[in-house]
């Protein structure tokens, strides 16, 4: 794996070396289907633009800036985006596409507003409509 890097291995930083070094170790220590998945992800970024190489570093960047609590958020809807059938997923992402700009960020900030309040009602003790938490006695 570090094969490509052996005529310039000198002239790198040592920070990079070291990533290198831990990059093969972690390339020896996956199995079959995990490396085919690597090398399917790797021609995917190989095809990239620059340009939407460099959009998807900012974000990564941004991501990795957020605290933790937010990163797992995240995590958990791309999660739950993933487990919905391919039909509902192709479904939100047309709608998603389709709107201006502005729609989309009438949106985001209409899903923030509703997250507020849904973390509001859990400070507050009482469940979100729909959670399955306690009914009061008068219902």
């Amino acid at each position: 794996m570090l094969g490509p890097f052996q005529d310039r291995w000198e002239t790198l930083s040592p920070e990079r070396q070291q990533r290198l070094r831990r990059g093969a170790a972690r390339w020896r220590n996956l199995d079959e289907a995990q490396r085919q998945q690597f090398e399917q992800r790797y021609e995917k970024w190989k095809a990239l633009t620059p340009q939407q190489r460099q959009e998807i570093r900012r974000h990564f960047q941004r991501f990795r800036a957020l605290p933790p609590s937010e990163q797992q958020r995240i995590l958990s809807a791309r999660k739950r985006f993933r487990n919905l059938p391919p039909a509902e997923r192709q479904r939100l992402l047309e709608k998603f596409r389709d709107m201006t700009p502005e729609q989309r960020q009438r949106l985001q900030r209409e899903l923030r507003r509703k997250r507020r309040q849904r973390l509001e009602r859990l400070r507050r003790g009482n469940a979100p409509p729909g959670a399955g938490g306690q009914q009061s006695q008068s219902e």
